[in-house]
């Protein structure tokens, strides 16, 4: 008798998604469920207790959770991040935790270099006084020029490598700090190696690219950020966590640094009396760096293949737990 497998994947997901999915998970004796995303463990396990396998945009995946699954083999997060998933937990509860890292590389190094220039020329401003009926009196200085400026990047990965190759155009010299990437790699982008003090120190503009972790929780806190210029302008696309909001509050507000631009927040929405959205010299999108048409078009095959793959017995394209590789007899 052929298994019947329940994989459910918490939302939001449109109707050509949905059936996408199921096509794809259909041969293998696969039924999708959407659900609405999760808030709480209690909402997830109230859908996937019982479900083999999981697709998640985001959502609580503690230890709660992964002990409350009773059948779950494998959890697919759509994105890159996985700072939302217990991973020992999911180790120890022989869930193979997946990601997708290379499908939006060039959508959030592109969005970034927009935050950037975007911050670093004012357009916010332009745009709002030419608006207004301001046309002479549109230009407020200081604007800085980027030729020869010293542009900082926090991680030296797949993102902040597209990142970089980018930048370069404008004549910025680069520099990086991260600690896990060889010599090798910044010689080949071009990039000079820095620790993350001098970088702080040298840079005309920060750029961060680096996954949210016990390590890297709030490493810009009000130490860093009272080592950069004051004219530093900070771009954040990466996770709203690596920055102490409430520094970064206070260094903007008493002339520490001189502006940022961030896609991503440590509270998403933002609660309405959040400082950081009456600042003139701050500039916000709403955790969409990842997005474009084609990058999305590609993300439900992507997602189904990979929870196909280790429902079969097969090795994942981006297993962020190896460890369990073995448990769950997955082969090449």
């Amino acid at each position: 008798m052929n298994t019947r497998y329940t994989v459910v994947h918490f939302g939001p997901m449109n109707e050509r998604h949905v059936a996408e999915e199921r096509e794809i998970l259909a041969p293998i004796g696969a039924d999708l469920l959407a659900a609405p995303r999760p808030t709480t463990p209690e909402e997830i396990l109230r859908y996937a207790r019982d479900a083999h396998g999981i697709i998640a945009v985001s959502g609580p995946f503690t230890r709660e959770v992964f002990q409350g699954l009773r059948r779950c083999r494998v959890l697919v997060r759509t994105g890159v991040g996985v700072d939302t998933v217990d991973i020992p937990a999911a180790t120890e509860a022989g869930v193979a935790v997946v990601n997708i890292p290379d499908l939006w590389t060039r959508e959030v190094a592109t969005h970034a270099l927009t935050l950037l220039l975007a911050l670093a020329r004012k357009v916010k401003g332009l745009d709002r006084a030419v608006r207004e009926g301001r046309w002479r009196t549109a230009l407020e200085p200081p604007i800085p020029h980027l030729y020869g400026q010293t542009l900082g990047i926090v991680g030296l990965g797949r993102i902040g490598r597209a990142f970089a190759r980018r930048a370069r155009g404008c004549e910025l010299h680069l520099i990086a700090y991260d600690p896990y990437i060889p010599p090798s790699v910044f010689q080949e982008e071009g990039v000079e190696p820095v620790s993350f003090r001098d970088l702080l120190r040298r840079s005309d503009f920060i750029s961060i690219h680096v996954p949210l972790t016990p390590e890297t929780r709030h490493m810009f806190n009000e130490a860093a950020f009272r080592m950069m210029k004051p004219t530093a302008l900070l771009v954040n696309t990466a996770r709203g966590g690596v920055i102490d909001e409430a520094a970064l509050i206070r260094a903007l507000r008493e002339g520490w640094i001189g502006g940022a631009a961030l896609d991503v927040l440590e509270q998403e929405p933002p609660d309405p009396s959040n400082p950081l959205l009456q600042m003139e010299n701050v500039l916000l999108s709403p955790h969409v760096a990842y997005y474009s048409d084609k990058a999305v078009e590609g993300l439900p095959r992507r997602c189904a293949e990979e929870v196909a793959r280790v429902l079969q017995g097969r090795m994942p394209l981006h297993l962020v737990n190896p460890q369990v590789a073995e448990r769950l007899s997955l082969r090449p």
